[in-house]
This record gives structure tokens, C-alpha cells and sequence, in this order.
């Protein structure tokens, strides 16, 4: 099971979090998030990066042009969708040889149908949990409504995951292809905890 770490901006904690070498590391570009880079991000270290650490770009109802153009500064491997963006939305990204991942919020039931028209245009899903905010909220859903589903597109996880309940993910049927953390990890939001990432390493 692979590892992303969400919501990083300062640069001194993302040196930090390369020498731990988690699988992707995300960054949001969304003015309303508590964790939005905003102006800060330094371009020259993110193109820096081993090519075994892919970048996430979390993006939310953003232009077309916008998301690209971030992909082709910060050399992003992979754009995730956290708004209402349309299959159609996800192809035209796709088309342009950008690796998507579009995330659906699940409550106390969730519609796997939801995702057929979504299949053919992404790479991944991700799974998080319905909150008042677009991601990093701390919460859990119900995991077992995850095995209703069919596994046709691997998935990312989200929403609560910690060192108290990261073993309970062997229950699952279909497995995530990685897990995703942001706020369970933070000693305030943007900044993370390396050493406590650490140990959630050892347990995966």
C-alpha cells in the first residue's frame, strides 16, 4: 500500500518529508483551504524531486487553464479533483497526458454508479469523507461501505486515517492502492509531523 501526504507548503517540511520518501505528496491549490500554497511554493524544489515521489496537485471546480498551467510549473505528475469537475472535464486533462485522480465524499450511504461515467476519464479515485470542508477534516465514513465496491479503477483513501486505525484496513475486500493523510498529522495546518508520519510508514 502506497503513501500520500496531502497538504504540504512550507519548504523546509517538504526536505523534510523527502527524506522520509513517501510515494506522492500533495499540494492544494484552492484559496479557501487552510492549507492553500498560494503564492509560496517553491517551483525550483518541487522540479527537484526524485521521480519516485510523485507531486499531487489538488485543485477544486478550477479553470482548465489553471490546473495546467500549475502542472507545467511545479511539474506535476497527478491532478486531484476535489469539486464537481465532469468526466468530460477529466478527459480533456487526460487527453492533454495529465494523470487524473477525481475524489468522491461518502457519507452514511454512497452510490457506487456514481463512478461509471467517471472510469474511461481518470486513474484513480479517491475515497474521502463528507464534511464541511473539501478534504482534511479529520473524520472517518464507514470503510465497509467500500466493499461494495467493483475495484475496476484502484483507489486512494482518505479522511481520518491514523496509527489507531490504519490496521483495520485489512478487512477490506478490495484494498486501497494508497492511503491519503493530511490533518491527523499536523502540528498546524500545512505543517506535518515527520516523525509520527514515520511511524505510519513502518505500519504500512
Amino acid at each position: 500500500m502506497k503513501l500520500k501526504v496531502c497538504g504540504m507548503r512550507e519548504s523546509t517540511n517538504i526536505s523534510e518529508l523527502l527524506r522520509l520518501q513517501p510515494d506522492y505528496m500533495g499540494f492544494i491549490f484552492y484559496g479557501k483551504s487552510k492549507r492553500d500554497v498560494a503564492d509560496g511554493l517553491d517551483a525550483q524544489l518541487l522540479n527537484a524531486f526524485p521521480s519516485s515521489i510523485e507531486k499531487v496537485g489538488v485543485f477544486v471546480n478550477a479553470t482548465l487553464d489553471f490546473v495546467k498551467e500549475r502542472v507545467a510549473l511545479f511539474g506535476l505528475d497527478l491532478v486531484q479533483l476535489h469539486g464537481d469537475e465532469t468526466p468530460e472535464y477529466c478527459s480533456d486533462l487526460k487527453a492533454n497526458g495529465i494523470k487524473v485522480m477525481k475524489v468522491f465524499s461518502v457519507g452514511e450511504s454512497f452510490d457506487f454508479g456514481e463512478l461509471e461515467r467517471y472510469k474511461p476519464n481518470v486513474n484513480f479515485f479517491l475515497f474521502d469523507t463528507k464534511g464541511k470542508e473539501r478534504g482534511g477534516n479529520g473524520e472517518l465514513f464507514n470503510w465497509g461501505l467500500l466493499n461494495e465496491y467493483d475495484g475496476a479503477v484502484p483507489y486512494f483513501l482518505s479522511g481520518g486515517i491514523d496509527l489507531e486505525n490504519i490496521e483495520s484496513l485489512s478487512d477490506l475486500k478490495v484494498q486501497p492502492y494508497a492511503i491519503d493523510v493530511n490533518s491527523k498529522f499536523e502540528i498546524e495546518p500545512g505543517l506535518k509531523d515527520v516523525e509520527r508520519l514515520k511511524e505510519l510508514k513502518n505500519l504500512i
